[in-house]
């Protein structure tokens, strides 16, 4: 082999760009308050009208800000397909079936089965690019799924008790996961094309045809006079700042950082969320959270290191 293939075999990835990290970062950031608005949101309604609620709202005004802004949609069927799947996947599919996977199971389980996304984004990815994760990236991967389980199932909350969980309710969330990573792999190849803003904009607006039948259905579920202010501050947090700015800056990092590389940044989510549950919540952090925070932090950094190889 020559000099320049042995060069090429040894050199060192190259970095992110700091915008491309930062929108990853904010992404993960806004997504990590999003389960603590949440919590809230659901002590003023049904929890699964609340996880609708927000991405039809985002999806109503994203389809007035695309047709005002003129944003360009595909014009070419297979990319009008990625729009379709990215669209409903991401912002009616997932919501959707996470919500009501809940209602079956707990949410240890739930949160376990959630923090194996950047694994079915890797894979799904390869399987676009006809490729194979390498071993290390495999490592990274079982490092930080140890420190995720670690994290969920040693909260002394009490919440794991096995009478509450159900094979058809991890099965439904563990679904959801896929579809929710589907939806981040083809929001991601179709951004580079149309453009970050119009993926998520147009996107959300598809997520509509879904959403709002589905919320007309369960809005009688809640007394909407009852709901309080902190519930509709909650409903706004996930509308504009989770659904609309934080997927526009997630979809921009995938499309100019890789699908991969910027996919494996999720397993550090839950350390963040963690952080905003004892600044709001006043949650205690303690070691065995402190171990698992290591844990997953080390295996996302392996794990990108691989990815970008």
């Amino acid at each position: 082999m020559s000099d320049a293939g042995d060069a090429a075999l040894t050199a060192r990835p190259p970095p992110l760009p700091l915008p491309v990290a930062a929108a990853a970062a904010g992404a993960l950031l806004l997504w990590s308050g999003t389960a603590i608005a949440n919590k809230i949101a659901v002590g003023h309604m049904d929890a699964m009208t609340a996880g609708i609620l927000r991405s039809m709202l985002a999806g109503l005004i994203a389809a007035g800000v695309a047709l005002a802004c003129r944003f360009p949609f595909p014009r070419i069927g297979r990319q009008r397909g990625l729009l379709v799947l990215s669209g409903v996947a991401s912002f009616a599919a997932w919501p959707m079936l996470l919500s009501l996977g809940l209602g079956r199971t707990t949410a240890n389980h739930a949160g376990l089965i959630m923090a194996m996304i950047p694994v079915f984004t890797g894979l799904i990815a390869a399987a676009f690019e006809r490729r194979w994760p390498r071993l290390g990236w495999w490592v990274g991967v079982a490092l930080a799924l140890v420190g995720t389980f670690f994290l969920v199932f040693h909260r002394g909350d009490g919440t794991s008790d096995a009478g509450e969980v159900t094979v058809l309710g991890d099965l439904i969330v563990l679904s959801g996961v896929v579809i929710c990573a589907l939806g981040y792999v083809t929001g991601g190849k179709l951004s580079p094309v149309i453009g970050t803003w119009a993926t998520t904009f147009w996107g959300l607006a598809l997520a509509c045809l879904v959403l709002v039948p589905a919320f007309a259905l369960l809005a009688e579920r809640t007394d909407w006079s009852a709901v309080g202010s902190a519930g509709w501050l909650a409903i706004a947090y996930m509308t504009f700042l989770s659904s609309l700015l934080g997927y526009a800056a997630w979809f921009w990092a995938l499309g100019h950082g890789g699908i991969a590389r910027i996919g494996s940044w999720q397993f550090a989510q839950p350390v963040m969320t963690l952080g905003f549950a004892a600044l709001i919540l006043a949650e205690a952090i303690t070691l065995p959270l402190l171990i698992s925070a290591a844990a997953i932090l080390a295996g996302t950094a392996i794990a990108q290191r691989q990815a970008a190889r």
